[in-house]
């Protein structure tokens, strides 16, 4: 396996810089490598993240990353593609804001997000619903997404509209609950599948192609963004575990 390191400051590690009076805190450091494998079904290459921080280190694996071998690495399998290394760059430079955003510890820009991707997809043939806190975010319920969870019929599709925000190549999964996906970076982590595996739930998760028959329109900034039901959306948090989020859903679904 081939490997090159992606860092913010020269001199091998990317380091964060302390706001103002946080001298006298740890100063957070992240390296990131990407590295190449051939495969008998097709090139892959390797998005690798280090870091020293322990908050960053117990968010990375609730990202769909897997640990490395030494502590602190954490590596993420994915498809190689033409413009990979442009990806990674971009990667590499908002990966920590990615994490802090992940476990709340920074604010998101969402409606820049979304408003890009809804923006993106307009004419484009792409189908696609907005789903988890991101759907629940646009009805104007008092929810901060931490990502822009994204349910499309063509990963492939929605990757080329997406081709200057990519932070992750689009990649066919294997072992995974959805056949294919991908990632890009407009101010807020957005994640898009395609082919959830069918739960058999009733109602459906949000996220698999059944909930097709559960969309609403929700109009925002003079477009409609498609989202799930509050039902099925209740049913998802109820089934997660999530009591807040299902009491705030329930709430919204009062009179």
């Amino acid at each position: 396996m081939t490997e090159r390191s992606g860092r913010r400051r020269a001199g091998g590690r990317w380091e964060s810089r302390p706001s103002a009076g946080a001298q006298d805190r740890v100063v957070p450091v992240i390296e990131t490598s990407l590295g190449r494998t051939a495969e008998p079904d097709g090139g892959h290459v390797e998005f690798i993240v280090r870091t020293d921080m322990p908050a960053y280190q117990a968010r990375l694996p609730k990202m769909g990353w897997q640990p490395a071998g030494e502590p602190g690495s954490f590596t993420r399998r994915l498809d190689d593609a033409p413009g990979v290394e442009a990806i990674f760059g971009r990667f590499t430079r908002h990966v920590e804001t990615m994490i802090r955003q992940s476990a709340r510890l920074e604010p998101p820009d969402w409606e820049t997000g979304l408003a890009e991707l809804a923006g993106r997809a307009e004419g484009s043939g792409l189908r696609w619903w907005l789903y988890g806190s991101g759907a629940l975010a646009v009805r104007g319920l008092a929810i901060e997404p931490g990502d822009l969870d994204v349910h499309v019929n063509d990963a492939a599709l929605a990757g080329r509209l997406m081709a200057d925000l990519l932070v992750e190549p689009v990649t066919r999964m294997r072992g995974w609950i959805a056949d294919a996906g991908g990632r890009a970076w407009a101010g807020i982590l957005i994640e898009w599948l395609t082919g959830a595996r069918p739960t058999g739930a009733t109602p459906p998760h949000e996220q698999e192609e059944a909930t097709a028959d559960h969309l609403e329109l929700i109009p925002w900034r003079g477009t409609r963004i498609p989202v799930p039901s509050l039902e099925v959306q209740l049913a998802v948090a109820q089934r997660r575990g999530l009591a807040d989020r299902a009491a705030l859903i329930r709430q919204a679904m009062r009179p």
